[in-house]
């Protein structure tokens, strides 16, 4: 049985509204928390956004692909959910109004084929443009207008960052995840764990190594105060001795990942024993056998052994006697740990090598319980809930420290994608054009810069055939196209049915289009449209937008080495263009306010309206981070903070210079580029088939009558 079911931005900006409803009331470091009752009786109460947003219990398809999206930034940033979905929220709530163009209930009163097909293109050309302005305009803005006021986290004579600075920003960061009274110690605690562990190595290195093993790097005890937790030097094994030999000074340590004493079904070949006596000269072998193997690693100092098999008991007994040091079962993953941090490679009893010295052995400077290498954290907590909600926002740090200590090169990585995409685009979108006669045809076209993956269980979003290989391919973004919404969403079927229109397009990447893809209200002058930032907030619903089919630029047949020599001599004259590492701002919604001012500025000089009108609604839904912040505050708190931004803007002036608090600029950026990325996404989606049963499969031995 299928259900089939129209999709417009109405319905996703109730989704994003509800799903914002949740969050926003814990957004910023005056900010609650948020208490979740499971039907098990389980009980959450946390400030972090994403686990908030990934325990509820979702059941539309787009409302699941939003929280995926969520999850897969928070991946890359460690940071941003709860200002994801706020600004995703207002953002599609305004590109409704935009869509309908000033007509009441349009979704509700489409009627025939043409009015389909209209309203499928109009959403298809919002999207089309959504990542053309962040490709595009937003590196150019980022990197040209708000560079300038930039700060960085370094000193000036080298590339350090001192400890005061750390600190101020993981106190801006653990202020939107924990209580108040932990953030102060969690950010000295995180602080001192980040200069432990890159202290005389490569930081970019370290970072990547904390944050891909990080579940290895801590440990979480609970029914103590969140005070006991500790920085350890070492690796923590989580396992206990199999046996313990205390010795003094460093200790070499071995790893295996195999029997030293085998079995007879685990010597790899056929054991044949016809009597009694040769069972007896069997197991003599092997005891001896294995007694050597000891006294070979006694011989060469080895005092500590690593397993990840479990050691028979006779095992036990020699490295006792020999004063070796037993753990075993260690786990795959620390397993791998231990390799990648010793270098090392395991030791193979199996064969001839007993006679040979042993130099792939590590050294560990104590065996209590074992300690190895790098640094290691204790995170406590009185309850089970409150270390699960410690963990999650330390780790959250180092992915935030991660991306801030990253390079973000914008313009130079998209060239060669860009232009490749440039040349399709004209045979693509003339085809959709010419084609575009029936609803239920979907037509392949033009490769789309790189698709989100989501999750769907019970219903599938329908997209087209080029989608499909896409969304399944997980592929990586460069940073300059936001995160890669595909690397934790499952891909599943996508289906077509009648009037089921998903044709995901590659428009131009050029920065001004010639000729907007939405058609304004002939009574309606371009200048009229060309908006100013004279207010801190705007209303749109009043704009009279009709978005038609039109013949862009693009389409054309002409369009091709012309429009890719124009690209390339853009992109190359701006080659440069990149977010330095450690690159900082003052937190409390200043970049929001920046970027909306910048974007509104460009806006008013736009020459393509279509643009200029999008760019205004992105920049209005920018204002509803400062806005949500400033509401624990006084009354006008908002226009004060407004007004003092883009006084200090317009005067040269630093920027709010009682802020001592800081927050990564390119965390930001790329949480602009998601939320984008994610609407267009969103707003590409025609029709949702939602499937009430599975398909039955068949017995072989079940006859056609009984089918």
């Amino acid at each position: 049985h299928l259900r089939e079911m129209r999709l417009g931005p109405g319905r996703l900006a109730q989704e994003a509204g509800a799903l914002a409803a949740v969050v926003r009331g814990s957004v910023g470091p005056r900010g609650g928390h948020v208490l979740l009752t499971r039907p098990t009786g389980e009980v959450l109460l946390s400030r972090d956004g994403r686990r908030v947003l990934e325990a509820l219990n979702v059941e539309s398809p787009t409302a699941r692909m939003m929280i995926s999206c969520i999850s897969a930034h928070c991946n890359l940033t460690g940071d941003g959910a709860k200002t994801f979905i706020v600004i995703l929220s207002i953002l599609l709530q305004e590109l409704e109004k935009l869509v309908k163009g000033g007509s009441p209930s349009c979704y509700e009163k489409i009627q025939g084929r043409e009015n389909c097909k209209e309203n499928f293109y109009r959403l298809k050309q919002v999207s089309q443009l959504l990542i053309t302005i962040q490709m595009d305009i937003l590196d150019y803005i980022v990197t040209r207008d708000l560079e300038k006021h930039f700060h960085s986290v370094f000193s000036v004579s080298d590339k350090e960052i001192s400890m005061s600075t750390m600190g101020l920003v993981l106190e801006a960061y653990f202020s939107g995840k924990v209580g108040i009274n932990r953030q102060k110690f969690l950010s000295q605690l995180s602080c001192d764990f980040y200069f432990r562990v890159t202290a005389g190595k490569n930081r970019s290195e370290v970072l990547c190594f904390v944050d891909d093993c990080f579940a290895e790097l801590h440990t979480t005890v609970t029914g103590l105060p969140v005070s006991s937790s500790r920085i350890l030097d070492g690796l923590i094994l989580h396992r206990d001795f199999a046996v313990y030999c205390p010795a003094d000074g460093d200790k070499r340590v071995l790893v295996i990942t195999e029997p030293i004493q085998p079995a007879y079904s685990d010597l790899g070949a056929e054991v044949v024993i016809t009597a009694e006596n040769q069972h007896g000269a069997s197991k003599t072998w092997i005891t001896k056998r294995t007694e050597a193997v000891l006294k070979h690693m006694r011989d060469n100092d080895i005092k500590v052994l690593l397993s990840s098999v479990k050691q028979q008991e006779a095992v036990h007994n020699y490295a006792k006697s020999s004063g070796i040091s037993i753990v075993e079962c260690l786990s795959p993953e620390e397993i791998s740990l231990i390799y990648r941090i010793t270098n090392i490679s395991p030791f193979k009893p199996s064969l001839d090598n007993i006679h040979t010295e042993i130099t792939e052995a590590a050294v560990a400077k104590f065996c209590q319980p074992l300690h190895l290498g790098l640094h290691c954290v204790i995170l406590c907590g009185p309850v089970h809930g409150v270390t699960e909600q410690l963990v999650c926002a330390f780790h959250g740090a180092f992915k935030m420290l991660r991306q801030m200590f990253t390079v973000v090169c914008l313009t130079e990585q998209n060239l060669s994608e860009t232009l490749h995409n440039s040349q399709q685009c004209s045979d693509a979108q003339q085809h959709f054009v010419e084609k575009h006669t029936d609803c239920s045809e979907v037509h392949d076209c033009a490769k789309q810069p790189r698709p989100f993956g989501f999750e769907m269980e019970e219903d599938s979003v329908s997209a087209s055939s080029v989608d499909r290989e896409l969304a399944c391919a997980s592929m990586h973004l460069p940073n300059s196209w936001g995160v890669d919404l595909a690397h934790d969403a499952m891909c599943s079927e996508l289906h077509e049915c009648e009037c089921n229109l998903v044709d995901l397009q590659k428009v131009s990447q050029k920065r001004n289009h010639p000729k907007g893809m939405l058609r304004m209200d002939r009574n309606e002058s371009l200048a009229k449209n060309q908006l100013a930032p004279t207010r801190a907030e705007r209303s749109i619903s009043s704009r009279n937008v009709q978005l038609q089919p039109t013949e862009d630029s693009c389409t054309r047949q002409g369009h091709g080495v012309k429009e890719v020599d124009s690209i390339r001599s853009h992109i190359q004259s701006n080659s440069s263009s990149y977010i330095m590492e450690g690159s900082v701002l003052p937190v409390g919604g200043i970049f929001e306010i920046l970027l909306h001012y910048y974007l509104s500025c460009y806006a008013k000089q736009c020459q393509s309206p279509n643009v200029s009108i999008l760019c205004a609604v992105i920049a209005d839904a920018l204002l509803s981070v400062p806005k949500t912040l400033c509401r624990a505050q006084k009354r006008d708190a908002f226009p004060q903070l407004y007004l003092e931004v883009t006084s200090a803007v317009r005067n040269n002036q630093p920027l709010l210079p009682n802020q001592e608090r800081l927050e990564s600029v390119s965390c930001k950026y790329q949480l602009v580029a998601s939320i984008l990325q994610c609407a267009a996404r969103l707003l590409s989606i025609d029709l949702i088939v939602g499937i009430k049963r599975l398909p039955q499969k068949t017995e072989e031995s079940d006859s056609e009558a009984d089918l």
